[in-house]
C-alpha cells in the first residue's frame, strides 16, 4: 500500500466509525427527540458513504475513488491535496452503483438504500417539515442489510478484524450491549442470515446467536457481531453434552498434531476435547471410540 492508499484508508476508517457510532447513538435514544432523527439520517448516511468509498478503495486503490484529473500528480502532490482538503473524491452515486453490483440487494434493500439518501437530502438541503420516526428502526435494518455487508470489520484494528467479537470492537461495549438489548437487531440478523445462507448455518462461538454463516467466499461469518475467519480453520463435530449436531467448534488446523483438542459447543457452550481418528480422521469426543469404525 502506498502512501496516498494509507492516508485515504486512515481517514475514512476513522470517520466511518464515528458516524456509524453517531447513528446509533441517536436510533437507540430511550426518549427520541427530532434531533435524534436527523441525527440518525445524517450520520447514518454519512456513515455508508464512507464505507462504500472505503470498499471501493480497497478493491480498486487510490485511483477508485480520485477524480481523473489528480491521477497524473506525484505522490508528494496528492497527498498536499488530501491534507489541504483540495483533493475531489468520486461522488457517491458512483460508489453506491460499484458497492451495489457487488453486495447482495434486494427490492427491500434498495428501496431502503434510496429512502435514506432522500431523507438525507431533504434534511441537508431543503428541511423537514415532520420528523420520519419510523426512521429510527429502518436504521437498524439499514445496519444489518447493507453496511454489514460492506467489510466495516476492516476498519477495526488487525487483532479485531478476525476471530473476535468486531461490532463490540467498533461501537464499544455500552452501544454493543444496548443494540443488542434495545433493538430489533438481533433478529434481523439472524432472519438476513438465514436468507442469504440457510444450507450451512451455526451458532456464533463469540456471540452465541444462531447468525454463524458459510458465505459463498467460503468464510464464516456471524451477522451479529461480526466474528470471521476463513472456513478451512473450523471444524466442526457432535456434542455429547447436548447432542447437537455439528456444533463442538474446534481448530482444524491442528487437531492431526495433537492426541486430542478441546473445543467448544456453540450451543450449550461448554468445553469438550475431541480428536481425530488415527484411520478415518473423522472427529469425536475424546475418549471415545471413533463412531465411524465402531
Amino acid at each position: 500500500m502506498d502512501k496516498v492508499d494509507e492516508q485515504l484508508t486512515f481517514r475514512l476508517k476513522k470517520t466511518f466509525k464515528l458516524y456509524i457510532r453517531g447513528a446509533l447513538e441517536n436510533a437507540l435514544s430511550e426518549l427520541p427527540t427530532e434531533s435524534n432523527v436527523l441525527q440518525t439520517i445524517i450520520n447514518m448516511q454519512a456513515a455508508l458513504e464512507l464505507i462504500g468509498k472505503f470498499f471501493v478503495l480497497q478493491r480498486k486503490g487510490w485511483k477508485g475513488i480520485i477524480v481523473n484529473k489528480y491521477h497524473d500528480k506525484s505522490e508528494a502532490e496528492l497527498l498536499s491535496l488530501i491534507e489541504s482538503g483540495e483533493i475531489q473524491t468520486t461522488p457517491y452515486w458512483k460508489n453506491k452503483e460499484f458497492f451495489s453490483n457487488a453486495i447482495h440487494l434486494n427490492v427491500d434493500d434498495k428501496v431502503l438504500l434510496n429512502k435514506f439518501q432522500s431523507h438525507r437530502n431533504q434534511v441537508m438541503h431543503l428541511g423537514m417539515s415532520t420528523s420520519p420516526n419510523e426512521i429510527l428502526n429502518e436504521s437498524i435494518w439499514f445496519m444489518v442489510r447493507i453496511i454489514n455487508q460492506l467489510g466495516w470489520q476492516d476498519t477495526l484494528p488487525t487483532q479485531d478484524q478476525y476471530l473476535a467479537n468486531s461490532l463490540k470492537s467498533l461501537l464499544g461495549n455500552s452501544l454493543y450491549q444496548k443494540l443488542l438489548k434495545s433493538s430489533c437487531y438481533v433478529d434481523e440478523s439472524i432472519d438476513r442470515a438465514y436468507k442469504m445462507y440457510p444450507d450451512d448455518m451455526k451458532h456464533c462461538i463469540q456471540c452465541s446467536n444462531e447468525s454463524w454463516a458459510l458465505t459463498h467466499e467460503l468464510n464464516r461469518v456471524c451477522f451479529v457481531c461480526g466474528y470471521r475467519g476463513d472456513q478451512d480453520a473450523f471444524g466442526f463435530a457432535d456434542c455429547p453434552l447436548c447432542e447437537a449436531k455439528g456444533e463442538v467448534v474446534f481448530d482444524a488446523l491442528n487437531i492431526g498434531h495433537n492426541e486430542y483438542i478441546r473445543g467448544k459447543c456453540c450451543s450449550c457452550r461448554e468445553f469438550v476435547n475431541v480428536a481425530k481418528c488415527k484411520n478415518c480422521d473423522y472427529v469425536s469426543p475424546h475418549p471415545q471410540v471413533c463412531n465411524l469404525c465402531v
